[in-house]
């Protein structure tokens, strides 16, 4: 049906609801507009010559549905009631609603309003016009005055989780539970005929964008996160310096373009003053996440709820306003998070805390070594940056494998990344996008890695004067040792003794990787053949006793902390075998009987076998999410040579048990 059509029906079907199917023209206009929520233009009316006779009346022009139109109604027995905009019990028949759907600003404890919004419907037969539900509620309860530091009345409606509002016929919106049954509603939808382009993933894109834009408008520059549509071009304007250009994303009103972003704002109210608000949904979860930043700066964690208002202004520099998130009280906007996984409420002490899940120390070891692939993940990406809704499908196309968080002790990816603050930090672009980039000391430890790989590259030598070049050809980056306090590039280098040698000759420098010393491997050898021997762990005095006796060599728990904490682990006092090399001696134990080699696969259904455990060799069991890693990482122990299924696992000579007198020890599944 055309629109002229179902305005000539609409307007018939009105007709038809007065005396003698006529009413006075200014009337009518009047009902329309109150009912369908559009406008109705007087020369419309006049075009309508087929259905309907306008004439003169006792200086009053009336229109008068025309017999013949009456006919066809009766002989096609088309019975349509229209849907009255407004509540028939609690409203005369004579009510007008304002087209411009104008309700109060209401401040009401948001529990009690929403049980006494379940009695109305159930009154109601479980739904009720919006339109007049201020006169509804206020026959049954206290009146709703309008108050000016209050919420408004759509969007307090909104707020109750099995309660909707919805647009029946005519665009009538209507309140009602969310199970409702009977005649079906659709929601205030935008006229998908105004769309110029397919729905796409370039649109939908563009829409999320759009949608991050409009958050953040609302945010910052409105007054309560309110904002009136008709204003809402010209604030874009003025806030983001371009234009709004609602083609852009296959529409042509901004209004339709607002109601494509439903689960980001709420259009309020009807006609010439329409208000643009943000979700509840978007409320909750904005004042969720500025709670928990709040709670992250707290050296417990936790405070008490009535020092939100302070602590959020200090933290934020700005005055804490709780109709800014659509709420009354603070105590109703708290309970309204209180299901939040991250934050837990105590009631009893009338505080709130960040939910925190006490991590094993397999956990706290895997995280250190996702902290490693992080940084060897970015240090190759331009500025050491990535944005952070690329960086798990990044992470899987780099390493091969999924990032799954859940290894590391965590729910969510952004938990994660702040855990490794001194790692990455979490900023946004001038898009309101997240960026992960590498902190400054990362950078500089990143840039390292990528010196040393391109001097493995070059047979282990490469000219320092040749360095930039091939820097920015391979990593897309400028190298510039300014940027860490370094005047060139000799002096930068000078300063990591640790990992290069610098080279002098006549003409020009060189610089080359400076291999550990072997001293040093076989220290640490030392070490892990000790305390494999007392397994797995000994007291710091206990392992400097031994390695006297046994090496002639000492140690210090700062050598256990820096240079051996790949092997080693300090935990209160006690040094312990990082997981990887338990892994490792679990594997010595298993092939000293074989002469210290075995098939690969037969090592894996027989390491499975020993341990009783009900599934094969995880290396996730271990901190490490292939096993091509765990080998890795135990290579002083063991080492696979062969390829596919010729592989064959190689003890080393030092780590062969049969040559020591040492007592029986069991298997250890994994250290947790």
């Amino acid at each position: 049906m055309s629109d002229s059509s179902r305005r000539t029906l609409e307007i018939a079907l009105l007709l038809k609801e007065h005396t003698d199917y006529t009413c006075v023209l200014v009337t009518l206009i009047q009902e329309y507009q109150s009912r369908f929520q559009k406008p109705l233009h007087v020369n419309e009316l006049y075009t309508m010559k087929h259905v309907i006779d306008i004439q003169d009346y006792r200086g009053n022009r009336v229109a008068r549905l025309l017999p013949a139109f009456r006919t066809h109604f009766d002989e096609n027995h088309i019975h349509t009631q229209l849907e009255q905009p407004f509540c028939k019990i609690h409203c005369s028949k004579n009510f007008i609603i304002n087209s411009d759907l104008d309700l109060p600003f209401v401040k009401v404890s948001f529990k009690t309003f929403a049980d006494n919004i379940r009695q109305l419907l159930t009154q109601h037969n479980g739904s009720m016009p919006l339109a007049s539900f201020a006169q509804c509620y206020s026959f049954t309860f206290e009146p709703l005055i309008d108050h000016k530091d209050g919420v408004p009345l759509e969007h307090y409606i909104s707020c109750i989780k099995d309660i909707q509002i919805l647009a029946g016929q005519g665009f009538i919106k209507k309140v009602q539970f969310s199970q409702t049954t009977g005649p079906s509603f659709t929601p205030t939808p935008f006229d998908t005929s105004n769309m110029h382009v397919d729905a796409c993933a370039e649109v939908q894109q563009r829409l999320q964008q759009f949608s991050r834009e409009v958050l953040d408008l609302l945010k910052h520059q409105s007054s309560h996160c309110r904002l009136p549509v008709s204003k809402f071009v010209s604030a874009y304007h003025q806030y983001f310096n371009r234009q709004c250009r609602v083609a852009d994303y296959g529409f042509s009103k901004i209004l339709d373009l607002l109601c494509a972003v439903p689960k980001s704002v709420q259009i309020l109210g009807d006609g010439n003053k329409r208000i643009i608000t943000i979700s509840h949904r978007c409320q909750m979860k904005r004042f969720t996440n500025d709670i928990i930043r709040i709670l992250k700066n707290k050296p417990q964690r936790l405070m008490a709820i009535s020092e939100i208002p302070i602590e959020y202004e200090m933290a934020y520099k700005k005055s804490f306003c709780i109709t800014d998130f659509g709420m009354c009280y603070l105590e109703d906007l708290v309970n309204e998070i209180k299901d939040n996984k991250e934050l837990v409420l105590d009631a009893e002490k009338s505080i709130i805390k960040l939910y925190r899940k006490e991590r094993t120390d397999l956990e706290i070891f895997a995280t250190s070594i996702f902290e490693q692939d992080v940084i060897d993940m970015l240090r190759i990406l331009p500025d050491f940056s990535i944005p952070f809704q690329k960086f798990i499908p990044s992470y899987h196309h780099h390493f091969g494998y999924q990032c799954k968080v859940q290894t590391y002790g965590f729910s969510r990816l952004i938990d994660l990344l702040e855990e490794l603050s001194h790692v990455v930090k979490i900023d946004e672009d001038k898009h309101g996008e997240k960026i992960v980039q590498l902190t400054s000391t990362m950078m500089e430890n990143g840039i390292i890695l990528n010196i040393e790989q391109l001097v493995r590259k070059s047979h282990g030598s490469l000219k320092v004067k040749d360095l930039r070049t091939q820097y920015l050809q391979v990593y897309r980056n400028e190298l510039d040792p300014e940027d860490f306090g370094s005047s060139n590039l000799e002096t930068f280098l000078s300063t990591r003794t640790d990992k290069f040698e610098l080279h002098y000759t006549e003409i020009d420098v060189s610089i080359s990787i400076k291999e550990a010393k072997p001293g040093q491997v076989q220290l640490t050898k030392n070490i892990v053949l000790t305390l494999m021997l007392s397994k797995c762990q000994l007291s710091f005095w206990q392992l400097k006793q031994e390695m006297l006796v046994r090496f002639k060599q000492d140690i210090s728990l700062n050598m256990c902390r820096n240079e051996l904490r790949d092997y080693v682990e300090i935990v209160d006092q006690t040094i312990r075998l990082t997981p990887p090399m338990v892994f490792a001696y679990n594997l010595v134990l298993l092939l000293s009987s074989r002469d210290g080699r075995m098939p690969y696969d037969d090592f894996i259904v027989e390491y499975q076998r020993r341990t009783g455990s009900g599934h094969l060799l995880y290396p996730a069991d271990y901190g490490f999410p292939t096993m091509l890693r765990l080998f890795d990482a135990i290579q002083i122990v063991a080492q696979v040579r062969g390829r596919r299924n010729f592989k064959i696992i190689i003890v080393n000579p030092e780590f062969r048990l049969g040559r020591y007198n040492h007592p029986k020890t069991s298997f250890i599944p994994s250290l947790t």
